[in-house]
């Protein structure tokens, strides 16, 4: 699944964004696309701060606006790509400062063929880069229709229920079918059994209660901690 962003106050803009986006997506395999659009700073800070999976962004860029979004943007998905779009007589100077960054930059005004011309590379980019994810980036979730790509970084834990495992991020949970065992033997160091049901990602624990059994990851996101399991993750509290 390709998961595509775009922040742009022009309904017209991002409707012409993902109609070409989905059009790509299909050129380019058997790959299914998820499309969401917001149209304000703070609704594309509220979508970064839901920890949402995002493999493509299109940010409309307004003269005399700031870039914190943007290095926020670039600080969470360093591996995701990001289209500016912006008027041409804003000047580069406000936009292209140090932890922006973008891959692409679509100035107005503009053709909807020039626009085409310019979208296609950018996605034709982006599928390079996502055929060559390997496992040393993005834990795989393989199932009969897609291949979802999710960065370890994105990662919380993995559980297993129901007879199948669940890889959960801030927001999400994917299924697929493993063993723990097996799960646990490739994943990168950062990922430490904690359970006979879980793995988490250690690199996310912001506290271990000891006396309640617990790790927690966030306010709304923990884990259970076995007594067994115990002794590999020293200096809890609690």
């Amino acid at each position: 699944m390709i998961t595509v962003l775009a922040c742009d106050r022009n309904q017209k803009e991002t409707e012409r964004i993902r109609e070409d986006c989905s059009s790509s997506t299909a050129m380019h395999g058997d790959e299914s696309m998820r499309f969401d659009a917001v149209s304000a700073g703070e609704e594309f800070s509220g979508a970064l701060r839901d920890g949402r999976l995002i493999d493509l962004c299109y940010f409309e860029f307004v003269k005399g606006q700031t870039v914190d979004a943007l290095r926020e943007f670039r600080r969470q998905y360093g591996d995701s790509m990001l289209m500016l779009i912006t008027e041409s007589t804003v000047s580069p100077l406000e936009y292209l400062k140090p932890g922006v960054a973008p891959d692409s930059l679509l100035l107005r005004p503009y053709t909807e063929d020039s626009f085409r011309v310019l979208n296609r590379e950018f996605m034709d980019s982006f599928f390079e880069k996502f055929q060559a994810k390997d496992a040393e980036q993005s834990f795989v979730v393989d199932t009969r229709e897609e291949k979802i790509f999710i960065p370890y970084s994105r990662i919380y834990y993995f559980e297993a229920r129901d007879k199948k495992l669940f890889v959960r991020t801030k927001t999400e949970e994917y299924a697929f079918y493993d063993t723990i065992e097996a799960l646990l033997a490739r994943l990168p160091e950062q990922f430490r059994r904690c359970h006979r049901s879980y793995i988490v990602n250690t690199e996310k624990i912001t506290r271990i209660l000891n006396s309640e059994n617990y790790i927690e990851l966030t306010k709304e996101i923990g884990v259970p901690l076995s007594r067994s399991c115990k002794a590999a993750f020293k200096g809890g509290t609690g």
